[in-house]
């Protein structure tokens, strides 16, 4: 006969098994506007030749925020903190004009573009609660985008810039990380001894969104390996946290050495 010791509740299986809940999000276009950072980080730094390719990073903020503006709106009117609020709107609205305005308008742009880049940054660090911190999350990049490009275009450093966005995303990996769990199930033979365990490593992020993943060790050998820290950023798919940990390798790689 034989003895069944759980710890938790999960369901059985003999091989890896990943799964996800959750409402997937809407296909999007070629480079989402959550994205955008990616791109123009790409073309500042590492643009046709090597060199800053300015006017294509330029041209990616305006037409991500051109065909995304209603979305990014709504997520502006999520923000908790007005001053964060009202210089994110004032940035997304004035972007599609940075070529046209006269110096008395591009100077104050520039400088507002770029406080709110820092304010978006304290207002991430300032926040507890994961909902208000996922909402800065999703609009992290194109607030930086912005002061990146307004900051390129008076050819002035931005490398504090993208250093801050990295900041950002860091502290959004872990503001935002789910609470992963793993539940066992330990089968022994009739003499008592150790036959087979099997792990479920599960994570549930804020939004309810979940992910998981089974292995199973027979008589101490592993008969299958799971990846517990994709199932952590599968869990947190639909949150600011999976486009920064898809975009921060890059965004290192990108950055200059100090």
């Amino acid at each position: 006969m034989k003895r069944r010791l759980v710890n938790g509740i999960i369901s059985a299986t003999t091989a890896m098994v990943l799964t996800v809940s959750g409402t997937a999000q809407p296909a999007r276009a070629a480079i989402p506007w959550p994205q955008i950072a990616v791109a123009v980080v790409s073309y500042l730094y590492g643009g046709s030749g090597g060199g800053s390719d300015l006017e294509r990073a330029k041209q990616e903020i305006i037409a991500a925020v051109e065909t995304s503006k209603q979305e990014i709106l709504n997520h502006i009117d999520a923000i908790a903190a007005a001053d964060v609020e009202a210089c994110t709107e004032a940035a997304v609205t004035k972007i599609a004009q940075i070529d046209s305005m006269p110096g008395s308008l591009l100077g104050p742009f520039v400088n507002g573009a770029v406080d709110c880049a820092a304010l978006s940054n304290a207002y991430l660090n300032a926040v507890q609660d994961p909902r208000a911190a996922d909402n800065i999350g999703k609009l992290m990049g194109v607030i930086h985008s912005i002061a990146m490009v307004a900051f390129a275009k008076y050819n002035l450093s931005t490398n504090d810039l993208l250093n801050g966005l990295i900041r950002g995303y860091e502290n959004l990996v872990t503001k935002l990380a789910p609470a992963c769990r793993d539940d066992t199930i330990r089968e022994y033979d009739s003499l008592g001894r150790l036959v087979t365990v099997e792990i479920t490593h599960t994570c549930v992020a804020y939004n309810g969104n979940s992910a998981s993943g089974t292995e199973l060790y027979y008589q101490g050998r592993p008969m299958n390996t799971i990846d517990r820290a994709l199932i952590s950023k599968n869990a947190t798919r639909n949150t600011s946290r999976w486009t920064a940990q898809e975009s921060l390798p890059t965004l290192i790689q990108l950055r200059p050495v100090a």
